[in-house]
């Protein structure tokens, strides 16, 4: 029986990825194991954006070096990564105040966002309507890529050199030994590892509480459509910041679009039309062809939200060779390419090289240090 050096579990784009970093950097024995098929988690329902334009250091700081890898890896691995750009529409004064102090923020970082008045709101996303605007933020690093390329194109490489793909194949225990990881228990038999990493979205919890470790994530139900195919009408991703709603036009031309609902966590998630009545009302009070439109697919996912917004990424203490990566709260794929670098990193060099990643460990609610996000939506 092979021994692995590192077990994956998990093949969204934060197992996928990380499995990348682990074999450019020399690291040859690595298996994925994942439950259903590639993506089929929150990779392949998510909204397609990428940004830096967040409220808290960990976010800013790692996602600037997410927009960096992205541009390598889409070259690199011939996917699509688009800087279009993200515009924050805000149509109420105390929104705005709370966005000059985000810019702010942001420029401390090297993130040029800056408020746009009405006027050039009109001119980044033409045929919009901005009556009820008093004001916006654009971010020109922001952009948006292909979630399927983005992942299976790399998952295509990875299988190239030597990497193991193993689906369908639900992991039932993470085994341990005297404190160190000896490796997973699948439905079809025992695999040794050295290191294994979970980086399974909300199936983290229950597999790492085989092994006795509590990780304090839990599923929120979304929603999201998408429209038949335009030509390019807008570059930028949208958020209405009024009512967490968001609409981008997507790479391959269809509209996609978010809006918040009430939901519990942990529930099922169950298509509602009131998410369409709730879309299609945001969205034409911008946009007076957008009623006229065909909507050709509506889904529902999940965010795996933590206490803070913020991931879980890096070692277990106590558990020597075990490593977590989940409770991306909604943006998993656009931070990918970082949080997957860092935790490759733990797992080789035994620390980050982006310090701030250090700061999103498990530990961090035991010890009460927990780092608030504010700009969540969708």
């Amino acid at each position: 029986m092979m021994k692995y050096d590192v077990v994956i579990i998990g093949a969204g784009i934060n197992g996928v990825y990380t499995a990348l970093e682990l074999l450019d950097r020399g690291v040859e024995k690595i298996a994925i194991i994942e439950k259903n098929y590639p993506g089929s988690g929150g990779t392949f329902r998510c909204a397609t954006g990428i940004r830096a334009s967040f409220t808290s250091r960990e976010h800013v700081v790692l996602m600037k070096r997410s927009i960096e890898k992205w541009k390598e890896l889409s070259g690199r691995f011939s996917f699509p990564f688009v800087q279009g750009g993200y515009v924050w529409l805000l149509s109420r004064e105390e929104h705005l105040q709370s966005f000059m102090e985000y810019v702010r923020f942001h420029h401390s970082l090297g993130v040029p966002t800056r408020i746009v008045e009405p006027d050039e709101i009109r001119e980044l996303v033409p045929s919009i309507k901005t009556d009820s605007l008093i004001a916006g933020v654009h971010d020109p690093i922001a952009g948006k890529s292909n979630p399927f390329t983005a992942l299976l194109n790399v998952l295509e490489y990875l299988r190239k050199n030597g990497v193991e793909a193993r689906y369908p194949e639900r992991v039932e225990k993470i085994l341990v030994e005297e404190g160190r990881v000896k490796g997973v228990l699948t439905e079809k038999g025992v695999i040794e590892a050295d290191n294994v990493l979970v980086a399974a979205g909300y199936g983290s919890r229950e597999i790492l509480r085989s092994c006795g470790v509590d990780a304090p994530i839990n599923n929120l139900p979304k929603h999201a459509l998408i429209t038949e195919k335009y030509k390019e009408v807008f570059k930028p991703l949208l958020v209405d910041w009024e009512t967490a709603s968001y609409m981008v036009q997507t790479v391959s031309g269809g509209f996609l679009i978010g809006a918040e609902l009430e939901e519990e966590y942990n529930k099922p998630p169950i298509n509602r039309m009131e998410f369409l009545y709730t879309a299609v009302k945001i969205w034409s009070k911008y946009f007076e062809w957008f009623p006229s439109t065909h909507i050709i697919r509506y889904w529902t996912g999940y965010y795996v939200m933590t206490p803070d917004h913020h991931p879980v990424l890096g070692p277990v203490k106590g558990i020597e060779g075990l490593y977590v990566s989940t409770g991306f709260s909604g943006h998993g794929f656009m931070i990918a390419p970082a949080a997957s670098e860092a935790v490759a990193e733990w797992i080789v060099k035994g620390r980050p090289s982006i310090r701030e990643a250090e700061n999103l460990t498990l530990e961090r609610f035991k010890e009460g240090k927990l780092i608030h996000e504010i700009a969540v939506f969708g």
